[in-house]
């Protein structure tokens, strides 16, 4: 049998993080049925990973339509994501093009054990959502938050939206205490938020000096770091 591309740990009771090389999605197991954020790249298969976590009925909330959280969307039935995201979920991999299902700001999606409220942080792509576990105190942020290297640069990137997105957030923060993300570290502090507006705006304002050039997929972008993340515009 070949060795599965994923790598799976459990976060808490209920929730595991699912890894394929760079990018992770998320279980989450509600009462009667689970909830996977992101299907990753595709190399492999997520849904067969996640049977063998839940024997619930599982759904996909997809955080956004890059292709590295898509990869999977076609092995389940029941698929979310933000009207926003549409056009680009149809431009986005090799997909069978089953059509999404609509999430909105402001949707709660109630597993039981838990919830979740939808919150619209556009700036990475145009529907990038976040979703609030509020009683547990945690946030999954897609790309948007992360320790890591953001892609800022190509079609539906937005530097003011995201600058505005990360305001919202921070209005928030007080409701979670640790950030669940797509790439690098797993997990970052509610914190991050500030550091990374703070660098967002300097960049906007040409204060932040690029450290080289980076050609990520074809695409010559600088790289700009803040002393939390790096920016990749």
């Amino acid at each position: 049998m070949a060795e599965s591309v994923y790598k799976t740990s459990k976060i808490i009771d209920g929730m595991w993080n699912i890894e394929e090389g760079k990018v992770r999605a998320f279980l989450i197991e509600g009462e009667t049925r689970a909830m996977l954020v992101d299907t990753g790249f595709g190399t492999g298969d997520i849904s067969a990973e996640v049977k063998s976590l839940t024997d619930k009925p599982v759904f996909v909330v997809n955080t956004h339509a890059d292709r590295d959280h898509i990869g999977c969307n076609d092995m389940f039935d029941e698929v979310y994501l933000h009207p926003s995201e549409y056009d680009r979920y149809s431009r986005t991999g090799s997909h069978e093009k089953k059509s999404p299902l609509p999430v909105w700001e402001g949707d709660i999606i109630d597993l039981g054990r838990f919830s979740f409220e939808v919150i619209l942080i556009p700036g990475h792509t145009p529907g990038s959502i976040a979703l609030l576990e509020r009683n547990r105190r945690f946030l999954i942020s897609g790309d948007s938050i992360q320790s890591g290297d953001i892609f800022m640069f190509g079609e539906g990137r937005n530097l003011p939206a995201y600058i505005e997105s990360l305001k919202k957030l921070q209005k928030l923060s007080g409701c979670f205490d640790t950030v669940y993300a797509s790439h690098s570290n797993i997990s970052v502090r509610s914190d991050i938020i500030q550091e990374l507006l703070d660098g967002a705006i300097k960049l906007m304002r040409g204060e932040i000096s690029s450290e080289n050039l980076y050609s990520p997929m074809g695409a010559d972008c600088k790289l700009y770091r803040c002393p939390v993340a790096g920016f990749l515009y």
